[in-house]
């Protein structure tokens, strides 16, 4: 039996029909990703599933007695006080408390948690790891059904990683998740649900085939419609001759077949098939090089928090045009730091510029991760206005373009959700035309397909970008080079498979250490690791073997599959040992 059954769902916010005729299940083992534009209505029908509302029509079917457990994006603020180790144990029925506390621990540690991290105060932590307390406070409860709304948000690699692991674990209840990163999707779901055009695509697939499979299905779509089109356009042409000849003729037969003819189209134009709108987003940015040979450099500077604190120093780096570069580092290290310095020495004006020092042809395009800009009471014609050096013609229809409905031009900014506001700034760039991207976590708040269309704009011959993110995918997908902040230094890596595997090769049993693959010996495993967490570890080996052997041979690192190697034959053979014991 199902565990949800969702049959015919409606639901309308305001003026906007979110979803009409929705229908799907959710079934014991289910581990679904629910994917769709910014503003389609994920977190909304995740709110339904959750019984926090209820649908304007339709039903939802609920098994008897299913236990539901709600991972929301953000950590309650009223936990912030409490250790990581309290804030789970809180979320325990007061009468298990005593006997449950150990299994918190267990869970902690299974996330990443180290025993001084799970005894640091909650406010402490960063976004990632608060993110991951919410998840374990949902966990620790054994739901039969798990509800994940972007669970991944505001979490760095690390953080990620942890939980790509966990969702990856047999015993993880059925979940469905919202999220908007393609490499999380790919590796922990086997079903999709796609929200779009106010419907509901469901396919037996992970997020890339879950893709293909729509891709598939509009271009089908498409050449369907087109014959219906022209079918349509022929039968419209006949009944039109056989009125005027009926007309003429005075031929009451003709006539006739003439009105059963127009019967017939408008059953065919009211079954004709439907094509989507596809997705609203895309940006064109000015592609034109500067006639430099250089937008900036950075020559010897020490990056500090905002209360002077140093964080990481930078030698010398230079940044030329058409470059695209990532800013890669764990959370906290100090790369939006470095992002703000920059736009300070930016703002100085060229003479003034020192350790730091722009081309004075530059013109920066700054996308902020907190899109600070959008505490306004202004509308949202008057802010893109603002903004740009452009008539309201083209603003308005520009607005329009993007997906911003002519009626709520006039809504005010500071109202609209976070992946409206984003797509709203990178508007703005394109109206206003920067030659220098600078982009701090811009994929956090954009959908999935938005976050596609913004790679295939970013990658345009031209395009000079700095930018942070921890999606692995759009990071290889989109940057050109590499600056990795490590043990206080700012240096320029040529592959950013060195930063990610250094996250991967994590020891299982301890979050903050590097794991020495080359080294370790057969009783050194049986000292740290439980049996299921070196079958795990090899599971981990293999995939981190076959992803290297996958890439092209100049980008290999035979050094490390060699470690991985020995890693693998050293674990496997601690496992025969164990198992003659």
């Amino acid at each position: 039996m199902s565990y949800i059954s969702a049959i015919e769902l409606a639901y309308q916010a305001g003026t906007k029909t979110l979803f009409d005729g929705l229908s799907f299940h959710i079934n014991p083992g289910d581990r679904i990703g629910l994917v769709g534009d910014n503003g389609s209505g994920k977190s909304t029908l995740l709110s339904l599933i959750s019984r926090r509302n209820t649908p304007d029509a339709g039903r939802l079917s609920f098994q008897r007695g299913l236990s539901i457990g709600l991972v929301e994006q953000f950590l309650d603020p009223a936990l912030e006080s409490m250790t990581p180790l309290e804030a789970v144990v809180e979320s325990i029925d007061p009468e298990h408390r005593a006997a449950e506390s150990y299994r918190v621990e267990t869970l902690l540690d299974a996330l990443g948690f180290d025993a001084a991290t799970r005894s640091r105060e909650t406010s402490r932590l960063s976004g990632g790891q608060k993110n991951l307390v919410a998840f374990a406070r949902a966990i620790i409860r054994d739901p039969e059904l798990l509800l994940l709304d972007e669970p991944g948000n505001h979490m760095d690699s690390r953080a990620l990683y942890f939980l790509h692991r966990y969702l990856s674990r047999e015993t993880v209840p059925s979940f469905i998740m919202i999220s908007h990163d393609r490499d999380l999707l790919d590796g922990v779901t086997q079903q999709t649900l796609w929200l779009r055009d106010q419907r509901c695509y469901s396919f037996p697939l992970s997020y890339t085939g879950a893709r293909q499979a729509l891709a598939e299905l509009d271009e089908a779509n498409e050449k369907t419609r087109a014959e219906e089109e022209k079918k349509i356009g022929q039968l419209k042409a006949s009944a039109k001759r056989l009125a005027i000849w009926g007309r003429e003729y005075d031929n009451k037969k003709l006539a006739r077949k003439a009105k059963s003819m127009e019967k017939r189209i408008d059953k065919l134009e009211s079954d004709v098939t439907f094509v989507s709108e596809g997705s609203t987003l895309s940006l064109e940015v000015d592609a034109e090089l500067l006639r430099s040979k250089q937008l900036f450099v950075i020559d010897h500077e020490q990056i500090c928090a905002p209360d002077d604190t140093p964080l990481f120093s930078v030698g010398e780096l230079f940044f030329k045009p058409g470059d695209r570069v990532a800013l890669l580092g764990d959370n906290g290290v100090g790369k939006s730091s470095c992002i703000k310095t920059l736009l300070a020495h930016f703002n100085k004006g060229t003479g003034a510029q020192q350790t730091i020092r722009f081309n004075p042809n530059v013109k920066i395009g700054y996308f902020d991760q907190e899109l600070a800009h959008f505490e306004s009471n202004l509308s949202m014609m008057d802010w893109v206005s603002n903004h740009c050096h452009c008539d309201d013609e083209l603003v308005r229809r520009t607005l329009i373009n993007w997906g911003f409905a002519y009626l709520d031009h006039s809504r005010s900014v500071n109202v609209l959700s976070g992946g409206e506001r984003a797509r709203l700034l990178l508007l703005t760039f394109q109206l206003d035309q920067p030659n220098l991207l600078i982009m701090d976590e811009p994929t956090n708040h954009i959908d999935l397909q938005g976050k596609e269309q913004l790679e295939i704009d970013l990658t345009k011959n031209g395009v000079s970008l700095l930018f942070t993110s921890h999606d692995r995918r759009f990071i290889e997908n989109t940057a050109t080079r590499f600056w990795w902040v490590h043990e206080g230094v700012m240096t320029e890596i040529l592959d950013p498979g060195e930063y990610f595997d250094r996250i991967t090769s994590l020891d299982f049993a301890t979050a903050g250490e590097e794991h020495s693959s080359a080294s370790t010996s057969q009783s050194q495993v049986s000292q740290q690791l439980e049996e299921e967490q070196v079958l795990e570890r090899m599971c981990e080996l293999e995939s981190l073997i076959e992803q290297d052997l996958a890439r092209k041979p100049k980008f290999q690192k035979p050094a490390k599959q060699e470690a991985w190697r020995t890693e693998l034959a050293c674990l496997n053979g601690w496992l025969n040992e164990q198992s003659s014991a």
